[in-house]
């Protein structure tokens, strides 16, 4: 009969003897707590920041395309016309303001991808996880914002229709600019309409440069507008109309809906990094559209306007003056360009605004869906009969910053305390890591200017609406 084997005494680890020496007297809770915690720090995955992503092939670098769609959002109207103060006023020098505030641009947006990857919640749960009342705010700001918004964009459009058309009446153009945006969305697929707006964009981007071309571009000035520098005395005011073009709040919602369409999603904590550096690959290439095409605007506007002294308060004040300077194709081309900046981002505006309401009512985010369609034709109804009112371009960007006042804060506010949160996991905010470091650091810039852009520059607009100088 064989003998039961003899139970070995286990060799203690030095470090396995110090925690069982501090427990001592504890009846154990000790060692228990430090076995629990190391359970859960293996269970939470890796550290916050700590994983590299994995390199792009060419094949998913030719993939990027919603950050033209981003590009939509910054190239409109109110962008051509601080374009053109801008460089009447200081001529190229201010061009590095848009790559400063095009760093919390990316923040913002970098944000609420995070959010997106952590949780595979949309971003209007952002605010209904902080309180249910802010659904009904979030509800009114986007159909406010999304209707204003594009209404001015389609006001542009009737102008530069009319420009090239005399004969053809304002609200004509503009519904007829309105009615063609409406169909393209109502009988396309998301595929086509990222590659309408990578093909939008190139298209105004060399409308624009040959206008200015054809005006005088001076190079060695554009280099010295990429540094840093305070012009005089009124250039604050010029980088706070831009900083509330360039940080836009809205930004934090139509990227993520982007990636929904496209199905970047992965529940590995690996996969989420590789479709994060992808992420923002992409809506930096969106950002930095926004500079590129500023130049031209700044030249343009130095070489025609700041001669004079004028300082252009309409962004069709540039093109009424470029044909005797520069002459008719100069105008021509600036004139095309206006229209195609206008019209994506009347699309972007209508996109946005029907992406966030069906997020709100817990609809599929899809652009080929029933519910997308009858959104978008809910919004191209009031932003045409809007046009009937021939409301002054001027009263319209001063009444849309102010409303932009009262939604920019809120947004930031309730943005910073999500993502602060310690169940973001992986992404959330850590300064263990040089890359944790500098997330946080552009975290906090980002919202610090959304606030300074909502509260001083909206509410500086409404008084300048109601008591000018």
């Amino acid at each position: 009969m064989d003998k039961p084997p003899v139970a070995r005494r286990r060799s203690w680890h030095p470090r396995c003897k110090g925690i069982a020496a501090r427990c001592k007297g504890t009846k154990g809770t000790g060692i228990l707590r430090d076995l629990e915690t190391r359970a859960a720090e293996q269970q939470a995955g890796p550290k916050p920041w700590s994983l590299r992503p994995a390199p792009l092939g060419l094949r998913a670098l030719t993939a990027l395309g919603a950050g033209s769609l981003i590009a939509s959002f910054y190239i409109g109207t109110g962008d051509v016309t601080i374009g053109t103060n801008m460089g009447a006023a200081f001529g190229l020098r201010l061009w590095w303001t848009y790559f400063v505030l095009g760093v919390a641009g990316c923040a913002l947006i970098d944000m609420s991808v995070r959010y997106y990857l952590r949780f595979g919640k949309t971003p209007m749960s952002i605010f209904k996880d902080v309180h249910p009342a802010f659904t009904i705010y979030m509800f009114l700001a986007v159909v406010i914002c999304a209707t204003i918004g594009s209404y001015n964009q389609w006001s542009a459009c009737a102008m530069v229709v009319t420009g090239f058309f005399p004969g053809v009446p304002l609200e004509a153009g503009g519904s007829l600019a309105a009615l063609v945006a409406l169909l393209f969305l109502i009988t396309g697929a998301y595929k086509r309409l990222e590659r309408v707006c990578v093909f939008g964009l190139v298209a105004l981007i060399l409308c624009f440069f040959g206008s200015a071309l054809l005006a005088g571009i001076s190079w060695k000035e554009a280099a010295r507008g990429l540094v840093p520098n305070a012009p005089g005395p009124e250039w604050s005011k010029h980088f706070a109309s831009n900083a509330g073009s360039i940080i836009n709040a809205w930004l934090i919602l139509i990227y993520p809906y982007t990636m929904i369409e496209r199905g970047w999603f992965a529940k590995d904590p690996q996969g989420k990094v590789n479709i994060l550096h992808r992420a923002r690959i992409d809506f930096t290439w969106g950002i930095l559209a926004a500079g590129v095409v500023a130049l031209p605007l700044l030249a343009t506007a130095a070489t025609v306007l700041r001669p004079f002294g004028i300082a252009p308060r309409h962004y069709m004040d540039l093109s009424i003056l470029l044909e005797p300077l520069a002459g008719s194709w100069s105008t021509y081309l600036f004139l095309a360009g206006l229209f195609l900046a206008a019209w994506t981002a009347g699309v972007g505006w209508w996109i946005c605004g029907c992406y966030a309401l069906l997020d709100i009512f817990n609809l599929p985010i899809k652009l080929d869906s029933r519910p997308m369609r009858v959104c978008l034709a809910l919004f191209f109804i009031p932003s045409s009969l809007l046009l009937v009112l021939r409301i002054n371009p001027v009263y319209q960007m001063l009444l849309f910053s102010a409303f932009l006042s009262l939604v920019f804060p809120v947004i930031g506010i309730v943005l910073l305390y999500r993502i602060t949160r310690r169940d973001m996991g992986y992404f959330r905010w850590s300064l263990r890591t040089p890359q944790g470091v500098v997330i946080v650091i552009a975290d906090v810039f980002a919202i610090a200017l959304s606030i300074y852009v909502g509260v001083w520059l909206g509410w500086a607009k409404l008084g300048t609406l109601f008591f000018p100088q």
